[in-house]
């Protein structure tokens, strides 16, 4: 069985395509700094944008990844429960994480607020302001947070968690311990 699908899936689609864009962004300024480097120059601050794009490309891409049942878990103790017992487990894993990823979800908000108020500049040799490419963190982190509790408010009413449906892909051509 593939994931349900949820009213906020635009949501999940659109920070899966930023965060492949972010890397896409990766890949063309890497390139580009190879010809200008061949060409006796150099992109200023190439390596700085180079590490927010690589940032971005793992924050934003963590709802979606969720949504599509593809973050790693471990599921020794999970895997081996039934029935209500392993419902009350799901239930308690999506709270906790839920709990922890808001937490990440706060102080990474935090933290850019602070940015901005402090008008934080690079370091690098373009100095610029630090505020807008840190915002991936709390976006990627809040966008996580509302697939957690999306799926827990799912879960809570009778449905199947996402981390219980396969892949949208052909699951059935994994192993087993790759479901």
């Amino acid at each position: 069985m593939t994931a349900r699908i949820s009213p906020l899936d635009p949501i999940y689609k659109l920070t899966g395509i930023l965060a492949a864009a972010a890397m896409a962004s990766i890949a063309g300024l890497i390139l580009a700094e190879v010809v200008v480097r061949q060409l006796g120059g150099q992109i200023p601050s190439g390596d700085d944008f180079s590490s927010y794009a690589l940032a971005a490309t793992a924050l934003l891409a963590l709802g979606p990844t969720y949504r599509a049942n593809e973050h790693i878990r471990v599921g020794l103790l999970v895997d081996r429960l039934t029935g209500g017992a392993r419902r009350a487990v799901e239930v308690l894993c999506l709270l906790a994480a839920a709990i922890a990823v808001g937490w990440a979800f706060y102080w990474s908000a935090h933290f850019v607020i602070d940015s901005y108020k402090t008008n934080e500049m690079s370091q690098g040799l373009l100095a610029i302001k630090l505020w807008p490419w840190q915002l991936s963190m709390p976006v990627g982190f809040g966008v996580l947070l509302l697939a957690l509790l999306d799926d827990l408010v799912h879960t809570l009413g009778g449905g199947i968690p996402v981390a219980m449906t396969a892949p949208a892909d052909d699951a059935e051509a994994l192993p087993t311990f790759e479901r």
